[in-house]
């Protein structure tokens, strides 16, 4: 057999400068994450049988993830393929061999059984689909063209992956966070800190397992929001962390900005304003956005279309992120946003009303409000109303019969009952109470955790970020106690939660889900 491919690239890089060899990473880095060349044309392929493929489309990163530990999708598994993997011999499982009837013959995955990789043997996978032991590989494997430069490239990435330790990582611990801003009440602060104190404690490796333990900080910011990205930056120049979890703000662009720059794992804070098109953040869901987007589904359906959308928001509040959202959504409605307390202009038929406001402010519009043409609507956001917080709306039985709510979480009967039955037993036994009020809020933190704990024990002995991201795709399921009624992830979604039912107010002052769950 040919020497090692770590050998290998070794005598052929090893009389040339870093700069060179930082220069090859970076090339292989580009063809396994965006499947670009190194003059920025696109990377060619086919899987059998099928069509050409270009660019990202037939990435490497599409297939064995940014962490290169793979995954498994249905029957088929893309292995892991960083160079530790990849470049020795494939090992069998361990433990148990699985049961088989008499006379069968148990055939292994072959990237458990095959000799390790060299360069040929990588140039020859890429082109033919073979591995170093002459087996087939899968046929959803592409089949490349690519120059003995670019299987270099490939091959010094793959190398790289998983080699350095990650920050927060130590021989002895790993080092998580969680943020709180000074725009959320004390008492809803530190109800998400119980929960989560409590919960990292009890899930956290103990002392002789062969795992590191989880030591938690508390980050706690103070000012404006301009001035918590530098207290971040403080923050984890003192102590560096391998991930956020939980957290509270209400504002959170500037966590979210950190976050992404530091390429730092955020999982789950609780928030109703994330930041935009997340990478390395992971949501409960989208917060007010979503209930904008659901708004414009709504008018959407209406027999005549919105021809002016007047919305009324706080400038500095987050409900101009909603507001934003739904007049993107319908572009061609003429738009006039109001500050709260600013007077409406008379509504006509072709208006359409979006009030994003506390629950104070709301109501004292509602009931001001003048009477309306039967065909405006009236839309309201339950996140800003804190309606979902409340046994009753507060609003009373009113009189507008097209006022509907947007309420992106499960009805607050329905939840409230699945907090009880899957929290607050814990709870009650930690000294900890599940207070109406809160509930949404221990609930998420609680599954923040779970799922967060789920993802931390199938890391393996050297943690990336990356890995961390993808195994909290995969463990979502421990996410029982949110405030959704469909909670999902997979391979790159960053929202678990993507909908919101439209509701209205009773006779009896509850809110009632009018229709199915609407995922826009």
């Amino acid at each position: 057999m040919k020497a090692p491919l770590l050998a290998l690239l070794g005598a052929l890089l090893g009389a040339a400068p870093a700069a060179a060899d930082e220069a090859l990473v970076d090339e292989g880095r580009r063809l396994y994450r965006d499947g670009l060349r190194a003059d920025g044309s696109p990377l060619e392929g086919r899987r059998h049988g099928g069509p050409p493929l270009r660019g990202r489309d037939i990435a490497c990163v599409q297939c064995h993830r940014p962490s290169g530990l793979g995954t498994v999708e249905g029957v088929a598994i893309a292995p892991a393929i960083t160079g530790r993997h990849l470049f020795s011999p494939g090992q069998p499982r361990a433990g148990k061999r699985p049961r088989q009837a008499p006379g069968m013959t148990l055939h292994d995955h072959g990237f458990r059984t095959r000799p390790a990789y060299d360069l040929p043997a990588l140039a020859r996978a890429m082109a033919d689909g073979v591995t170093p032991a002459g087996q087939p590989l899968d046929p959803l494997m592409p089949r490349y063209t690519l120059t003995a430069r670019e299987v270099e490239g490939l091959a010094a990435y793959l190398g790289s992956l998983g080699t350095t330790a990650a920050p927060g990582v130590t021989e002895d611990v790993i080092h998580l966070a969680t943020v709180l801003a000074p725009d959320v009440p004390a008492g809803r602060r530190q109800a998400m800190l119980d929960v989560l104190q409590h919960c990292i404690a009890e899930h956290s490796p103990r002392p002789g397992t062969g795992r590191r333990p989880w030591r938690l900080h508390t980050w706690t910011l103070h000012g404006p929001p301009s001035a918590w990205r530098a207290q971040l930056t403080r923050h984890q120049h003192a102590q560096p962390v391998f991930a956020l979890v939980g957290g509270i703000g209400r504002e959170w662009a500037p966590v979210h900005g950190f976050c992404e720059a530091e390429g730092l794992p955020c999982l789950f804070p609780n928030t109703d304003a994330p930041g935009p098109t997340p990478r390395h953040a992971i949501y409960l869901s989208p917060g007010v956005a979503v209930e904008g987007r659901v708004m414009a589904r709504y008018l959407e359906g209406q027999p005549r279309p919105a021809r002016r959308l007047v919305q009324v928001f706080a400038a500095d509040d987050i409900g101009r992120h909603g507001a934003a959202a739904l007049a993107a959504e319908l572009p061609a409605a003429e738009r006039l946003d109001l500050s709260p307390g600013a007077p409406l202009p008379p509504l006509a038929e072709g208006d359409a009303l979006a009030l994003w406001l506390p629950h104070g402010t709301l109501r004292d519009v509602l009931a001001t409000l003048p009477a309306l043409p039967p065909d405006v609507p009236v839309l309201v956001s339950a996140t800003l109303g804190e309606l979902e917080r409340r046994d009753e709306t507060g609003i009373g039985a009113t009189a507008i019969s097209q006022l509907r709510v947007i309420h992106p979480f499960d009805a607050p009967a329905r939840r409230l009952a699945r907090m009880v039955f899957n929290l607050g037993g814990w709870m009650s036994g930690r000294g900890l109470k599940l207070a109406r009020d809160t509930e949404r809020l221990q609930g998420d933190t609680w599954s923040a955790c779970a799922v967060t704990a789920r993802a931390l024990y199938t890391l393996d002995a050297s943690p990336s970020r990356e890995a961390l991201l993808e195994r909290v795709e995969d463990a979502y399921a421990g996410a029982t106690t949110t405030a959704y009624p469909r909670f999902t992830l997979g391979p790159g979604q960053r929202h678990g939660s993507r909908g919101a039912y439209v509701m209205r107010i009773g006779a009896d002052d509850q809110l009632e889900v009018e229709g199915k769950w609407v995922v826009p």
